[in-house]
């Protein structure tokens, strides 16, 4: 379960800003992954990362992932969505809407996905912007496949998995690559 944005602590000013820090910068990643999927070009998805002042610390190399892009196209679409009237100035941010930071949590944990990096707010009290991302993984019995990333990191990633047992057929990948 990703972190879910801590609007309370951040209070409203903050809050608004972080809000529309994410919704900012995964429309960008959407666009560029549009077009850059319309021009019909492969590799590196290079998108800038949104001019700011709430994040913590300066951001690394603004490189995403495109198969992380591609399998969370539908969920991030959703998000922007629904953190739209926030992020525009439509509707008040109250800061102890948890539906609001739950949505603004996993907006920011897609973001951290597809860049591989921490996207810290001010005073938030979690690893600083840039840092390694790190999946942790508890699962009971595994009969089919668990797979704690897969795509080609573009930052910093630990895996951390721990499995009671495997069953028959249960296959268990730390890091995967997408064509396979």
């Amino acid at each position: 379960m990703p972190d879910p944005l801590t609007l309370t602590v951040l209070g409203g000013v903050a809050a608004a800003e972080g809000i529309k820090f994410l919704y900012g910068q995964a429309f960008e990643l959407l666009k560029g992954w549009r077009e850059r999927r319309a021009a019909g070009k492969e590799g590196e998805l290079r998108v800038p990362i949104v001019s700011n002042t709430i994040l913590d610390a300066e951001p690394g190399d603004p490189v995403a992932d495109p198969t992380v892009v591609e399998r969370e196209e539908s969920a991030l679409v959703d998000l922007v969505g629904a953190l739209s009237p926030y992020a525009q100035g439509l509707a008040d941010i109250k800061v102890n809407d948890e539906k609001l930071a739950e949505r603004a949590g996993v907006l920011r944990a897609l973001l951290e996905a597809a860049y591989g990096q921490r996207f810290t707010l001010r005073g938030e009290q979690r690893e600083p912007t840039g840092a390694r991302v790190t999946v942790r993984q508890a699962l009971g019995d595994l009969h089919g496949e668990a797979v704690g990333f897969q795509g080609e990191p573009t930052g910093i990633l630990d895996v951390d998995q721990e499995v009671k047992t495997i069953g028959p057929g249960g296959k268990l990948y730390g890091v995967r690559q997408s064509d396979t």
